[in-house]
């Protein structure tokens, strides 16, 4: 089923005109008939979407929930508990603190809202928000504007895998996919729309995103 179908699907067990639709999520109807003949592949409110729709963004988008390198596990959609460091809940943190993590002075944990993580997962282990839409892809593995990853320092980061790494000369970081090709070293996005980035092979990793999810 494709992500045409299944909008059409949803807004037909709730009984919605494709113009209702519209309405709700804050796009054309024109827009949302290219959804649903397929021409849109990747809706840009695609949260909207699925809140209008009474549906997980993550099974709209792709039929599924991402898990971009864990195995299948069940998660509980914690917005903001206060815990302790010692549980397997890990904070939701800013791009500025990943660009300092774990080096952060004051982690005070009552400053952050934390979500549960795989037991397996490591201590020093973040969520971090995807912003911009450079790893959206309109086939296979999509991690849109809005979603939270998993970010894991712990682990070696492989040809392949979805990394957060710091940016060259800045105290930003970037989210991209590391690809090691001939020697040679690239930050690649998913969207097609952007060019991969050649970078230093010894490039700073901060951590290897293991999986992608929405919260509402």
């Amino acid at each position: 089923m494709t992500i045409a179908e299944r909008v059409k699907q949803k807004r037909t067990v709730l009984r919605l005109t494709q113009a209702e639709l519209a309405k709700r999520v804050g796009i054309s109807q024109q827009s949302l008939q290219k959804i649903e003949d397929g021409r849109t592949q990747n809706p840009r409110k695609l949260l909207n979407l699925a809140k209008a729709l009474d549906c997980d963004a993550e099974w709209l988008l792709l039929g599924t929930a991402c898990e971009v390198r864990e195995s299948a596990s069940s998660y509980t959609n914690n917005n903001s508990v206060s815990t302790s460091l010692e549980t397997n809940l890990r904070p939701i943190i800013t791009t500025l603190q990943a660009a300092q993590w774990p080096n952060i002075t004051d982690l005070d944990e009552r400053k952050f809202d934390w979500i549960e993580t795989p037991e397996s997962t490591s201590k020093s282990a973040f969520w971090l928000n995807v912003v911009g839409d450079s790893m959206m892809s309109p086939s296979g593995t999509s991690v849109p504007e809005g979603y939270l990853i998993l970010v894991d320092p712990s682990l070696t980061a492989k040809n392949g895998d979805l990394i957060i790494t710091k940016v060259a000369d800045s105290k930003d970081v970037t989210f991209k996919k590391l690809v090691i090709d001939a020697g040679r070293t690239y930050l690649t996005p998913l969207n097609p729309n952007y060019r991969p980035i050649e970078v230093p092979n010894d490039l700073t990793v901060i951590g290897v995103v293991t999986q992608a999810r929405i919260l509402f």
